[in-house]
């Protein structure tokens, strides 16, 4: 039964390794790119691989790359790094017997499995923290740590191979509890696997397994067969150390069946394999097969040598383990006097931060207390001119009102004075049908019809202004650009106001090119001609004149229309207000009239050209007239 249990414990051993130890080749190739990697979560990695492929052979090279794994890992934040190397490093310390520290080991990484919700991690853990209980013999704990990793393993994410580490590791304990039911079973599951996922070694392994516990049955002839296909396994893969086992078994298997000769010729092969791999522990068994092998051919002087050899190779042994074990164990104190300074000087890091950040609260709120005080008075000196600006709005508000108030009285009085005239007019010309009907005076009436034109022009083109300064003021005057002919617009005004003109004297000159056409709306155009002409007769004396002028401008293709008159002029601050100001101007009257203007043409004029796009402006000189020139958009050629 002993070497039952101690070649199916192997399985602890032999399936969890992604690298072999006696993989020389792989394991150069590892440690030449550790020296070229930075600090990175592959470095982590690389580590962590190497840690796990010398955990049984090379321990203290093994705590060496298990430590900076975990130590970088820390630091570099990489959980799950971190968890994979704490189990390597805790294998590490179960081989080195000090499985208190590897259950904390393992212990940490559960709790790092957890977090991460990492399912293979959790199996892992439990299946480590298992086999430590095992090996001390703490088989209820062993139990409880198992039971918890096969609840989890058919979960997803965990791998077949941690599946096969467990199903191998639970066939062992079974075998130590002697149920061997479960056992069997445990192991035709690992089995299974091995094959499936092509791990010839895992298998081979199960079927030395298998062998063995068929040998301690009885059943010497299938044991025989199941060790020698595990030898042909690996034979193929060149295994040495694994190799040497199954000589072992072998050997001991042909040992028990009388058949010395054999037995010794595998127990030598098993030797020479032991040296091959330098695994001193399948030395000392190949010894001891040796020894038993000499014992029954009866030679036993040889037999006594291989016993010499046992039991000094055992211990050498001993003494390695016990070597090993105090090497772990001064790693960990040394470890444990480097994680007390590291943890002195983080207190004394904490203090200086604390300290620093005293500093820097006290500088901040002197900081927020001066950046208080000057967003405060950002915000008076804010307030204050906002308030400078309301004032100013609620003036030039006010100056408005009073505009519109001024231009309204200024509507009032036009409506009370200009308006009543002409209707006056009416009024006296019904009295003069009458008087001059009683005296049969023909002279009289013919000149009534020429009085009653007068009234009715002046009432038509006050009423026109009237309601264009209304549209205006609403907004709601549309603009419909059109082509129009200047000559056209000239020979119109100049119909409307002939009658005027011939009972004044006054002239009407043009001067211009028959082919100029504007880009204008024809109402707002005609308005604003209406009334340059309108002033012109009004303020100019019998026998002037009235020129009608128009231009091109190549450079910004325009044209200016031109009314020049002979009139008495304005004085220079009528014409400033008459060109800027937005209430109706007061135009004094002709000193050959009985009426000053109402001032409301102008103001229409202005608005007009503005909402065409056009400009206005006035020359004028008291006592030799006033030219006044509206620039408006041209045809293009």
């Amino acid at each position: 039964m002993r070497h039952l249990f101690v070649v199916i414990f192997l399985t602890l051993q032999f399936l969890a390794p992604s690298l072999r130890a006696q993989d020389t080749t792989v394991l150069h190739r590892q440690r030449t790119l550790l020296r070229t990697l930075p600090a990175s979560p592959r470095r982590v990695a690389v580590l962590d691989s190497l840690s796990y492929a010398l955990h049984e052979t090379a321990v203290p090279q093994a705590l060496a790359y298990g430590e900076q794994g975990v130590a970088l890992a820390r630091r570099l934040g990489d959980f799950r790094g971190l968890m994979r190397c704490l189990l390597s490093l805790g294998n590490c310390y179960a081989s080195s017997s000090d499985g208190p520290h590897a259950l904390a080991l393992y212990n940490e990484a559960h709790g790092l499995a957890r977090r991460l919700n990492d399912a293979d991690g959790l199996v892992r853990s439990y299946s480590s923290m298992a086999g430590v209980h095992h090996e001390r013999g703490d088989t209820t704990i062993a139990w409880r740590n198992y039971k918890e990793a096969l609840r989890l393993v058919n979960r997803p994410g965990v791998s077949e191979h941690t599946q096969l580490i467990l199903y191998g590791n639970l066939s062992s304990f079974y075998f130590y509890l002697e149920r061997h039911p479960e056992a069997l079973r445990y192991m035709h599951k690992a089995l299974y696997l091995a094959r499936r996922n092509h791990d010839r070694s895992g298998e081979a392994l199960h079927l030395a397994n298998l062998g063995t516990y068929y040998w301690q049955k009885g059943r010497v002839e299938m044991a025989e067969g199941l060790i020698r296909r595990a030898l042909e396994i690996t034979q193929d893969l060149h295994e040495p150390r694994y190799e040497a086992g199954n000589l072992e078994l072998l050997s001991l298997i042909l040992l028990q069946s009388h058949r010395t000769d054999e037995a010794a010729d595998y127990a030598q092969q098993a030797l020479q394999k032991s040296r091959q791999s330098h695994y001193l522990e399948r030395v000392l068994d190949a010894y001891n097969v040796l020894a038993q092998v000499n014992t029954q051919q009866q030679n036993f002087k040889q037999a006594y040598q291989w016993q010499e050899r046992y039991l000094a190779l055992n211990d050498t042994l001993n003494n390695r383990q016990r070597l090993n074990t105090l090497m772990a164990l001064q790693t960990r104190y040394d470890l444990l006097d480097k994680e007390h300074q590291i943890r002195l000087l983080t207190e004394r890091a904490h203090l200086e931060q604390l300290r620093n950040r005293t500093l820097w609260a006290v500088v901040a709120f002197l900081v927020l207390l001066v950046a208080g005080v000057g967003v405060l008075y950002w915000q008076l000196r804010r307030n204050r001119a906002a308030l400078r600006v309301n004032n100013r709005a609620l003036q030039e508000t006010t100056a408005e009102l009073r505009r519109v108030a001024a231009s309204k009285d200024r509507l009032y009085a036009i409506v009370a004075h200009d308006l009543r005239g002409p209707v006056t007019s009416f009024v006296g010309v019904t009295e003069l049908i009458g008087f001059y009907l009683s005296r049969r005076d023909e002279d009289g009436l013919r000149r009534l019809p020429e009085l009653v034109r007068q009234s009715a022009h002046s009432l038509n083109g006050l009423l026109d202004n009237l309601l264009n300064w209304a549209v205006s003021q609403t907004g709601e005057l549309a603009f419909r650009p059109e082509k129009l002919e200047v000559a056209e617009l000239f020979a119109e005004n100049a119909q409307l106001y002939q009658t005027t003109a011939e009972a004044k004297q006054i002239r009407f000159e043009t001067m211009h090119d028959p082919n100029l056409r504007l880009w204008a709306d024809h109402n707002m155009t005609r308005t604003i001609l209406r009334n340059l002409v309108g002033n012109a007769l009004k303020f100019t004396p019998p026998g002037g004149r009235i020129l009608f002028c128009a231009a091109a401008n190549p450079d910004n293709g325009t044209i200016t229309l031109t009314i020049s008159d002979s009139g008495h002029g304005m004085a220079p601050a009528l014409v400033a207000e008459v060109l800027h100001s937005q209430e109706m101007p007061q135009m004094p009257g002709p000193a050959h009239g009985p009426r000053a203007g109402t001032g409301l043409g102008l103001l229409l004029c202005r608005a007009f050209v503005k909402r065409q796009g056009g400009s206005l402006s006035i020359q004028s000189t008291l006592g030799a007239g006033t030219t006044v020139q509206v620039q408006l958009p041209g045809v293009r050629a």
